[in-house]
């Protein structure tokens, strides 16, 4: 994971994108499961790509919030090569 920097940007988050959030979060808290891996579920639940749902597990893991107060979604830049 990389640090929060000057470049890095936040926008607000999407409907689409708070009930992905959201279910992650109801499935880590009250499942007690481990979420990473679960593409698969995220994609067939939401009738999305397996890459679509690949991007929306990372997004959240970087935005995670114990309360699953989701506003604002921090989007990092990529690394200069």
């Amino acid at each position: 994971m990389t640090k929060k920097g000057k470049s890095d940007k936040y926008r607000p988050i999407t409907a689409f994108e708070q009930s992905v959030f959201l279910y992650l979060h109801m499935l880590a808290k009250i499942n007690k499961k481990d979420v990473y891996g679960c593409e698969s579920s995220i994609a067939n639940s939401f009738l999305i790509s397996l890459e679509r749902a690949q991007y929306l597990l990372i997004l959240w893991i970087i935005n995670f919030r114990e309360d699953g107060n989701y506003k604002l979604v921090y989007i990092p830049t990529s690394p200069k090569v």
